[in-house]
């Protein structure tokens, strides 16, 4: 059962999704006590919001590789309890060429496994923080309110893990939205949606979300227009670069100045048009169907047409492609980058005048709130709020290394003394042998390379 408000706690977590969990896991075991950390957020599962994502993308593998997982240590890699669950070589095979993909319901499992062994539900408190109030008496810390403006605890150190923003909608999409006519034939790739076997489909982009909607559509035996504003878009796996899920890439990274990290960013966190097999194959066979078709431009105006929509797209990289009849439009477009589209985040800007680049809170090599974030009382923030520091910060690799940095600082702060190595070996070994039972109930997901 989840806990009531007010408590306190040397570490509060503010979200309740990947980022908490990976927290919370690290937390205990490192030797925090479970009535030491406190999980804010009203979802009663840390995979909630991310399941429901990925359900509405349709997507079945992780793009990252087998370091991607909720275990506190590193071993056994995902590709590792992969082999051992189902008795097989092939996914150590596939981690040792970089191939191995992990799969979303596999992840999800060992995600649930962990929540459940480690007490992460009893470590929940199920209120929205609204406020959070630096103190410097008696000791730094903390003081947590709702959004009511209740005192719901206080914390010696505090994590912002609040997750992405809205999601982004082109502006001419955004309006169209607003026109209840329109509105139900214009949906975010993120969003929920059905297609129509014989409909006609403009997706927007040719990033990882994009490139599932045209295999989504396709299967469902649509046709499928790639609407591109660029035409050539690059070949890229990840979100970022491969190197960079790496501990002396995210070095090299924070190294920059701020302004070429910002720059950077703009460079590296754009559509990409990822390699992989089954996608090649089904778009292959929708353009030997005339189902798949590309073009070039920008949406320019969206109205009512036969099909459900017109829309008038305009081209900067040759002639207009003029007007197109489609049943919808799918934006691939993401989330709105802008750290002020969180509430709290918004406020905290405001009261304790955080400076802000380029819609980013500006934050410390080690993710620390400047002018907040002390040594003896941290504040930090992760996923998407600290890309500006760890590109890939909202991919599971990435919230796990702002998590460890995170909680060995309140460890040293702390004074902990970590738990003996049969004691921390008695934990990973526990946790590896629950989620490899209950990953042996699962079919293998198909690879896609």
């Amino acid at each position: 059962m989840p806990l009531s408000a007010p408590r306190d706690s040397k570490i509060a977590v503010v979200g309740d999704g990947f980022g908490s969990l990976l927290v919370h896991a690290t937390a205990r075991y490192v030797g925090f006590g479970p009535e030491q950390i406190r999980i804010y957020g009203t979802s009663n599962t840390a995979i909630g919001a991310y399941q429901r994502l990925a359900y509405n993308l349709g997507q079945t593998v992780l793009r990252s590789e087998s370091e991607s997982h909720f275990l506190p240590a590193d071993w056994p890699t995902f590709a590792q309890l992969d082999a051992w669950s189902h008795r097989s070589v092939r996914p150590l095979l596939r981690s040792i060429r970089r191939r191995y993909n992990p799969g979303v319901p596999e992840i999800l499992t060992e995600a649930t496994v962990v929540q459940k062994a480690l007490g992460w539900d009893e470590a929940r408190v199920p209120v929205r923080i609204g406020w959070l109030q630096r103190e410097q008496q008696p000791l730094p810390h903390f003081v947590l309110y709702d959004e009511q403006a209740n005192l719901v605890g206080r914390a010696k150190h505090v994590m912002l893990a609040l997750g992405h923003g809205p999601l982004s909608f082109p502006p001419v999409l955004a309006r169209a939205r607003d026109d209840p006519g329109l509105a139900d034939r214009i949906v975010q790739a993120y969003e929920a949606k059905r297609y129509h076997r014989h409909g006609r489909y403009v997706v927007i982009g040719a990033g990882i979300a994009s490139v599932n909607e045209w295999a989504n559509a396709l299967d469902a035996g649509a046709k499928v227009i790639s609407l591109l504003r660029s035409p050539e878009p690059d070949e890229q796996d990840l979100n970022t670069p491969r190197c960079f899920f790496e501990a002396l890439g995210i070095d090299a990274y924070q190294g920059l100045p701020l302004e070429q990290r910002i720059a950077f960013l703009g460079r590296i966190l754009k559509g990409t048009a990822p390699q992989r097999r089954s996608w090649r194959e089904k778009v292959e066979r929708g353009i030997a169907e005339a189902r798949f078709e590309q073009v070039i431009g920008e949406i320019e105006e969206v109205g009512p047409g036969p099909a459900g929509l017109r829309l008038r797209i305009a081209s900067r990289h040759g002639p207009d492609p003029g007007w197109l009849d489609v049943t919808g439009v799918v934006a691939g477009t993401g989330f709105v980058k802008s750290t002020l589209t969180l509430p709290l985040v918004r406020r905290l800007v405001e009261h304790y005048k955080l400076a802000v680049e380029d819609g980013r809170v500006v934050l410390e090599t080690n993710c620390g709130v400047p002018g907040l974030d002390l040594a003896e009382s941290r504040l930090a923030m992760m996923g998407l709020l600290a890309n500006s520091v760890v590109p890939h910060g909202d991919t599971i690799a990435g919230l796990k290394y702002v998590a460890r940095r995170f909680v060995a600082d309140c460890a040293r702060s702390e004074r902990l003394r970590l738990p003996s190595l049969p004691v921390r070996l008695a934990m990973q070994l526990s946790l590896a042998g629950q989620t490899a039972r209950a990953l042996r109930r699962l079919q293998p997901a198909e690879q896609l390379s």
